[in-house]
């Protein structure tokens, strides 16, 4: 079967299609992924087969599928418009409706029609650095920010912590006093990093938030999405100031019990065969 996957130009929103797409592609299907020209250098870090689409992006996408000739059509919501019958795939950035396929749990929706699939967290190649090949000393907490202003209150939160904060940055911001227990490095990959970690922190990264709920580990976002909300509501999570990271402990039974919903769940490759049929 050929498969032609519709990407946007969001890593984030490609990342979630991935799992599918190899997932056909061990079964046996044929696996294209189109995109921009832009972007097409993001689609070959997955492994799979770019189609350009230029700058004519929805005509393009139909042209090709016409000559092509796949037998369907997956997108993700912001890909380019396709002249016919699509199959939708949604993650965190993106609002639930009918006929789609859903990778966010259904306890972190709202009444929905989407069919349920399971999240299985990918940030594109990953390779594990050597201070994480090293057994932790004391447990652990991810810290994730692109706004480093941020940094000086999480700092004053964590500083009381018996724990090592990790944070990927090339140094803390200018005239912040960074606590001891706090260790700044060159690269923390989610993917080689959450299954050692406590907790996470985080600015709001929608696809880091997922990642860790399939993980089982308690977050607290610092800016409130829908995603973070709904994982505070199910109380896996908190949202709002640094202070709550003390809180984020006793959050472990919720959090597990939200990897344990994800894990049940359909995985990408039970996706194959609806899609075949």
């Amino acid at each position: 079967m050929r498969v032609l996957l519709a990407a946007p130009p969001s890593p984030a929103r490609l990342h979630n299609l991935v799992p599918l797409a190899w997932a056909l592609r061990t079964a046996g299907h044929d696996v294209k992924i189109a995109g921009r020209t832009s972007f097409v250098d993001e689609i070959l870090r997955t492994g799979c087969v770019a189609v350009d689409l230029g700058t004519s992006e929805s005509a393009a996408l139909t042209e090709f599928a016409e000559l092509w000739g796949p037998d369907v059509v997956v997108s993700s919501p912001g890909a380019p418009a396709y002249g016919g019958d699509t199959v939708r795939v949604l993650g965190p950035l993106d609002e639930t409706g009918p006929g789609a396929f859903d990778t966010v749990p259904p306890s972190l929706r709202d009444a929905s029609d989407a069919r349920p699939v399971r999240h299985v967290p990918y940030f594109g190649p990953v390779v594990v650095p050597e201070w994480l090949r090293r057994k932790a000393r004391r447990d652990r907490v991810l810290l994730s920010l692109a706004d480093a202003t941020l940094a000086g209150p999480v700092f004053d939160a964590v500083a009381g912590l018996a724990a090592e904060v990790v944070w990927a940055t090339e140094s803390a911001p200018a005239g912040v006093s960074m606590p001891p227990n706090v260790r700044l490095v060159d690269t923390a990959p989610p993917a080689a990093l959450l299954p050692t970690c406590s907790a996470v922190v985080h600015d709001g990264d929608a696809s880091l938030a997922l990642a860790a709920a399939t993980h089982g580990v308690p977050q607290l976002s610092l800016t409130e999405t829908a995603i973070g909300a709904r994982i505070a509501a199910v109380g896996a999570g908190l949202v709002g100031s640094a202070d709550g990271v003390a809180e984020l402990a006793a959050l472990s039974a919720a959090a597990t019990a939200l990897r344990d919903e994800i894990a049940a769940l359909p995985a990408p490759r039970e996706l194959v065969g609806a899609l075949t049929r």
